[in-house]
């Protein structure tokens, strides 16, 4: 077994992040009330766990977005990132809503926001964590206490 030397650089232990599309505040929105929606419509019309409920509604999504939501606002910027893993939720709301009678307005919103994030997937953007919360990279800037990404030199 080789042991390494301190004065070797070691490689970050941080994990690569994914890139996402960018999404308006009003998308976000319209986002949360679907999958809301789609919350209430599953819970009412089956008899299953919270953790089921939450992933057929997609539901634990929508902390995360008021979270990127609101750090988008402080920084001034019009975008919201969304991780393509979050956009099957999206789709997994919708095609619950049609078996579960959902909304047909909230139906229309779902399917227009797929198709929407759908050809906005050719153009992702990086990303980087910020006290916690996804943001763009390059788009996040020093905060009173120091930089926003921290240094880890």
């Amino acid at each position: 077994m080789r042991r390494r030397h301190r004065d070797q650089p070691r490689k970050p232990l941080a994990p690569a992040l994914r890139d996402a599309i960018a999404v308006t505040a009003r998308e976000a929105e319209t986002l949360i009330e679907i999958l809301e929606h789609a919350h209430v419509r599953i819970g009412d019309l089956s008899h299953t766990d919270k953790e089921t409920l939450a992933r057929a509604s997609g539901s634990n999504l929508i902390p995360l977005l008021y979270a990127r939501a609101g750090f988008a606002s402080i920084q001034g910027r019009r975008n919201i990132p969304l991780l393509a893993d979050e956009i099957t939720l999206l789709e997994a709301a919708v095609i619950n809503l049609e078996s579960y009678q959902g909304n047909e307005v909230v139906l229309c919103d779902g399917y227009q926001l797929l198709d929407d994030f759908a050809n906005r997937s050719r153009s992702s953007y990086p990303l980087c964590h910020v006290h916690g919360i996804l943001a763009f990279a390059g788009e996040v800037e020093d905060t009173a206490s120091g930089p926003a990404t921290p240094s880890l030199t």
